[in-house]
């Protein structure tokens, strides 16, 4: 959310310039954005408090009318309060433009801590209650979005998340939870079979490697059939692992993906 508040405060920079005519764009050398403001990047800080409510929200088929809902959306501390945030003393959000391999990319590096939160939701497919979300604990400590162009759109996105608990209950006894979950960069970290071991989660899992060549991206186009889709490409590395994996009474354990290394997946959308 705090990467598209600053996309929007840029938007409104940009909205409130006095007008200018018409015409080609002209190049500035290094010279001529040396004497701007914010030549060199934009800096953000933020901090506050924020408690999120929403009543519903939904996905809906536009064919068919069927739709899938999520009622009664929470965003805050899990206790009834607001969840805080806060950018690190010198290490501020920033956003920058640069050019690699002769595309131009949108660097936006969000360094933002935000103290853990929960999410609950009721979950309805068709009017028909399937049973509550609740995702707790869950922080961020790192997180950069690269966005360029080719036609379609490039992107690089990295994160390295921690949840407590991701619990979906459609009744007392059927709960699906997972706790102790942790995406992360490629480093193996402790012993798969001794969760004792899993002391630290460095690093960022990511999808898209621009600097590889191996970017992610999003692609919209029309086939010779006139058929319009919409193609994802999602390279991805890093590592995931959860403490404990249950099934109302049942117990899987432990579950540990090291060294997730996908150098090629599409995926196809059309009507």
């Amino acid at each position: 959310m705090k990467t598209f508040g600053a996309g929007l405060v840029v938007l409104c920079m940009l909205l409130s310039s006095p007008p200018v005519a018409s015409g080609m764009m002209t190049t500035l050398g290094d010279g001529d954005l040396a004497a701007c403001s914010a030549g060199s990047g934009v800096s953000i800080g933020i901090s506050g408090t924020a408690l999120i409510n929403v009543g519903s929200h939904w996905y809906q088929d536009t064919d068919t009318g069927n739709r899938i809902e999520l009622e009664n959306i929470v965003w805050g501390d899990g206790l009834g309060g607001g969840f805080s945030f806060s950018t690190p003393l010198g290490d501020p959000v920033t956003i920058d433009i640069g050019t690699h391999s002769g595309i131009t990319y949108v660097d936006i590096h969000d360094s933002t801590h935000i103290s853990p939160r929960t999410f609950d939701a009721d979950l309805y497919f068709c009017s028909t209650y399937l049973g509550s979300l609740k995702v707790s604990d869950i922080v961020r400590t790192e997180n950069n979005l690269m966005i360029g162009a080719h036609g379609g759109v490039d992107f690089e996105h990295g994160q390295n998340i921690a949840i407590g608990s991701a619990l979906y209950n459609y009744n007392t006894t059927d709960a699906l939870a997972f706790t102790g979950i942790h995406f992360f960069g490629t480093t193996v970290v402790g012993s798969p079979e001794d969760t004792s071991t899993w002391t630290s989660y460095p690093g960022t899992f990511q999808i898209g490697d621009i600097a590889g060549g191996n970017p992610a991206q999003i692609d919209i186009g029309t086939d010779p059939s006139g058929v319009t889709n919409v193609q994802l490409k999602l390279p991805m590395s890093g590592s995931i692992r959860m403490t404990d994996v249950t099934f109302g009474t049942a117990d899987f354990g432990q579950l540990a993906l090291d060294g997730i290394n996908v150098h090629r997946l599409a995926i196809q959308f059309h009507p």
